[in-house]
């Protein structure tokens, strides 16, 4: 009985997971990071996740060389102190095409339906100069969490041209978990 009651907890703890953790960013190279940001389910079969805007229409968004920066949820993400469009969220679900448009970051559906599900999950990005030139491309993220949306990522990249390395990873601290992402 109690192994069962312990299973049945376990799973409940699976199927109710909820974004946990805490976004820290840092670019400490002289490149700006040039790509998309997304979400996703930890959760294999869950299949919605959402790109930072203006990633709507693949475009991108940059995090400028030198920068230090954090979030606190999904639904914090236009309150951050630099120049960043992170207003937005553009949210696909396959299993409800009507859920498929731009919320604003503090709409209720990111901030109670894709919070309660969604992990950080990766950032697919470009290094580049201040002429626009492309120095290296990277996906750098979860992979145990990137690949539910069909995204293979890397916990820890290095660049080929620049030799400049990248790094995804979670840890759990006494205030909950933190996500942290940075460019060396």
């Amino acid at each position: 009985m109690k192994k069962t009651a312990a299973l049945l907890l376990g799973l409940a703890g699976i199927l109710s997971y909820a974004q946990s953790s805490s976004f820290v960013f840092n670019n400490y190279n002289v490149y700006d990071a040039v790509g998309r940001l997304m979400t996703c389910s930890p959760t294999p079969g869950l299949i919605k996740y959402m790109y930072a805007s203006p990633n709507g229409s693949y475009g991108s968004y940059t995090m400028p060389a030198g920068i230090s920066s954090s979030y606190a949820s999904f639904g914090t993400t236009g309150l951050a102190p630099f120049p960043m469009n992170m207003n937005y969220w553009n949210v696909t679900d396959p299993a409800n095409t009507a859920n498929n448009t731009s919320y604003p970051y503090n709409h209720p559906y990111i901030t109670s339906t894709m919070s309660s599900i969604n992990e950080w999950a990766s950032f697919h990005f470009f290094l580049k100069d201040s002429a626009g030139n492309n120095i290296d491309s990277y996906l750098v993220g979860d992979p145990a969490v990137a690949i539910n949306a069909g995204v293979t990522a890397n916990a820890y990249q290095v660049g080929t041209n620049s030799g400049i390395e990248a790094e995804w990873f979670t840890i759990t601290t006494p205030t909950g978990k933190v996500t942290y992402f940075s460019i060396y």
